[in-house]
């Protein structure tokens, strides 16, 4: 499977979404390999700081642990829309959008998503950086979402607003709560069904 994580705004969480699921799936015992397109490259540095052997180079591809890969994650940078769609291609199972609950976020990406109706592959919308808000709840967001023409379908599953995320940089898997790796393991498991 091959899963691409992309938008058009930077710091909504594409290196942070595309690192957390690589680590999910990992630990769930599932081959995966990660890809760092972005100029920027936070997930590169992400996976070169995990001790080896936990990351190999393979290329241009990082393979996490020793299982066969069978999930590859490519992290793509922020642009525009038509450059975006010019370097996703069409070879992609599944893209992922990662989208903060703010108005300039949802903004941000509606043109993207636009571009992506009849995508060859399936397109989910991730809501990232969730808090405990009134704002945040899933009912609310729907009301949102459709009052600004978002129809791309969401992903049940959502990353809330969780300092671990960024300490996961560092220590891995291991620097996550529980809480925190259950909400992972959720999100990784629903994108890769």
């Amino acid at each position: 499977m091959k899963i691409g994580v992309c938008g058009t705004k930077g710091g909504s969480g594409k290196s942070t979404l595309a690192g957390l699921l690589a680590l999910g799936l990992a630990d769930a015992g599932r081959g995966v390999a990660v890809k760092d397109s972005d100029p920027q490259k936070t997930l590169t540095e992400w996976m070169e700081e995990l001790e080896s052997p936990k990351v190999k180079r393979q290329g241009e591809w990082m393979r996490l642990g020793d299982s066969e890969v069978e999930i590859f994650i490519a992290d793509f940078p922020p642009a525009s829309p038509d450059a975006l769609l010019a370097m996703v291609g069409t070879e992609w199972d599944l893209l992922l959008v990662p989208c903060r609950p703010a108005l300039a976020d949802i903004w941000s990406i509606r043109s993207w998503l636009e571009k992506l109706q009849g995508y060859n592959g399936k397109v989910r919308l991730v809501m990232n950086a969730l808090d405990n808000s009134t704002f945040s709840r899933p009912e609310n967001l729907s009301r949102l979402l459709q009052a600004e023409g978002i129809k791309t379908p969401r992903t049940k599953a959502s990353l809330s607003r969780r300092s671990c995320y960024a300490v996961s940089m560092g220590g891995g898997w291991d620097a996550l709560d529980e809480k925190a790796k259950r909400e992972v393991q959720s999100l990784a498991l629903e994108v890769v069904r």
